[in-house]
């Protein structure tokens, strides 16, 4: 929790442009004190299901993507290019959901970060049209 990891190293290597000092600035902001103020970097991960673990988040995960499988409530899919945990088989998983839009801009994990502009865009369209 002293070393801020997630802010100096995960958010910067997550993003395909490289962050403005200004921008960093910002995402160090609530955690300059290190210590205790830390902790939500350290408790975030730990609830991201991987491998089954843990059970409870990893069964909520579960029941949502059948739920969204099986809805005909309409959605939007912003797909990231190259992107980096969202693709492959789970990319797949994603796209074979009934009415669905599909937009693909340019970004890694943190796509917001190399393309704000393309992705408010598209959800301002998609709610335009969701409501006639």
């Amino acid at each position: 929790m002293e070393k801020n990891l997630f802010v100096e190293g995960v958010l910067p290597n997550a993003i395909l442009r490289d962050l403005t000092e200004a921008e960093m600035a910002e995402y160090r902001r609530p955690f300059l004190d290190g210590g205790e103020t830390r902790r939500p970097m350290l408790t975030w991960p730990r609830e991201i299901p991987i491998e089954g673990t843990p059970e409870d988040v990893t069964q909520i995960v579960s029941d949502y993507g059948a739920w969204l499988a099986a809805s005909e409530l309409p959605k939007l899919f912003i797909n990231a290019d190259p992107g980096s945990i969202l693709v492959g088989r789970q990319r797949e998983v994603c796209r074979s959901w009934p009415n669905q839009v599909e937009i693909t801009v340019p970004g890694n994990h943190f796509m917001q970060e190399d393309s704000p502009d393309e992705i408010g865009h598209a959800a301002a369209g998609f709610v335009r049209k969701l409501r006639g």
